[in-house]
This record gives structure tokens, C-alpha cells and sequence, in this order.
């Protein structure tokens, strides 16, 4: 399938809640459906960019407090934000190159899988069209493209290709969910 995926689903529609594994991983201590506007800023300060659904912060490290972690940059942070405050979804856009590897001492191994199947599976239906907006850009995801899937930590792994030469794969979004 050749198609791009709604990405909107990701921003706008709840999740069901996933009941978490005593090893889950929980971006800065940061919990979708739980962390509110207030926490969020208690932790990484003010945004680069606030609006009413969204809190955007750029140039952050992927975990400071991690020393796998330390050394990953992230391009963008856009967290998603409801009608009461509370975190949805936080979405981490790492620099460009930054590979799987990098990030594998601290999540771990996921289950990998085209991202048609991960909407499939998650969501029960797979919807073809324009993504969405955070910060006034357009988001694309191929169908077939390879993700990895964290369902103890409800976290995802979007690749934009995989390397030819090491063999990992180039990330181009971490969500959780």
C-alpha cells in the first residue's frame, strides 16, 4: 500500500488506557492521561511555543537523567493537551540520524511491524489522508513504513527508513500514547 496514514488520530482521539507493566518507561516522569499543563512545565520549564492543545519545546535532550539518554537531542517535543489540562499523547521529533540504536538501552526491544498493521491492530481501522498540524506542519506516514511498538509502556517508534549500510532504522517520531 502506497498511501500515507491520518496521522490525526494520534493528536485528537483518546487511547484506550493500556495497563502498564511495572518496567514501563515514562518520558522525564511525564504520564499520558495523567500529567497535567502544570507538571509538564514543573519539569522542562516554559514552552517554546504554547497554545491551547498543544505545549511545543525544542532542543531538549531525550533524558538527561539517563546516561543512554543524555546524549540523544530532540529537534521537538509537541505535547498533545485536552480540554482539562491532562497530557493525550507527547510526541518526540529527535534530530535527524538519530537511530534506533541510540535509544535501545533505554527502551529496549519492541515489536516491529508495518505501521498499517500497528493502526490495525490499535485502532481497528486504518484511515488514508492528510496528517496533522502540530506547529503548523504536516505530518505523513507511509503505511508500510516500520515502526516498533512498546505496549507495556504504550510507546511507538515511527522509522523513516533503515540505514543500508548499520543496518538500524533512522526514527522520525517517539510517541507515547
Amino acid at each position: 500500500m502506497t498511501a500515507t496514514a491520518l496521522f490525526l488520530f494520534f493528536l485528537f482521539l483518546p487511547w484506550p488506557v493500556a495497563a502498564a507493566a511495572e518496567k514501563s518507561y515514562h518520558w522525564r516522569g511525564l504520564r499520558v492521561r495523567q500529567s497535567t499543563v502544570q507538571d509538564v512545565k514543573g519539569v522542562l520549564g516554559e514552552p517554546a511555543q504554547e497554545y491551547r492543545e498543544q505545549l511545543l519545546y525544542e532542543k531538549l535532550s531525550f533524558d538527561p537523567q539517563h546516561p543512554d539518554g543524555k546524549d540523544v537531542r530532540l529537534d521537538t517535543v509537541v505535547f498533545n493537551i485536552n480540554a482539562k489540562g491532562i497530557v493525550e499523547s507527547i510526541f518526540l521529533s529527535p534530530e535527524w540520524g538519530t537511530t534506533d540504536e541510540q535509544l535501545r538501552p533505554i527502551l529496549g526491544e519492541g515489536k516491529k511491524m508495518r505501521y498499517g498493521k500497528f493502526l490495525l491492530s490499535t485502532l481497528g481501522e486504518v484511515k488514508v489522508g492528510a496528517g496533522t498540524r502540530p506547529n503548523e506542519k504536516l505530518h505523513y506516514i507511509d503505511l508500510d513504513a516500520t515502526c516498533e511498538f512498546y505496549p507495556q509502556s504504550s510507546i511507538l517508534m515511527l522509522y523513516i527508513r533503515q540505514d543500508v549500510v548499520t543496518g538500524h532504522y533512522l526514527i522520525q517520531f517517539v510517541v507515547f500514547y
